[in-house]
């Protein structure tokens, strides 16, 4: 059987909490390396799957794409 190589790509969302002594100090900074960060929502939007053989002989580009939701595991209409 031949290797293949499995891309996949992600949609992630994050939330950011963070103190300040006041709104005008929280309006005029960046979320800093200390927030604390959390993670609310991770979507598989594709996975793309090669032939690494005939990718690496040929130079193919030819691949097989699934579509899915990590956290549901539907199907997107795109």
């Amino acid at each position: 059987m031949s290797k293949v190589t499995k891309e996949s790509f992600f949609e992630a969302s994050f939330q950011t909490k963070e103190e300040f002594e006041s709104a005008e100090i929280a309006a005029k900074s960046d979320v800093s390396n200390d927030a604390e960060l959390k993670v609310t929502e991770i979507k598989l939007e594709k996975s793309v799957i090669k032939p690494k053989d005939n990718q690496e002989q040929h130079g193919s580009k030819k691949s097989i794409g699934t579509k899915n939701s990590a956290t549901g595991g539907e199907q997107k209409n795109v």
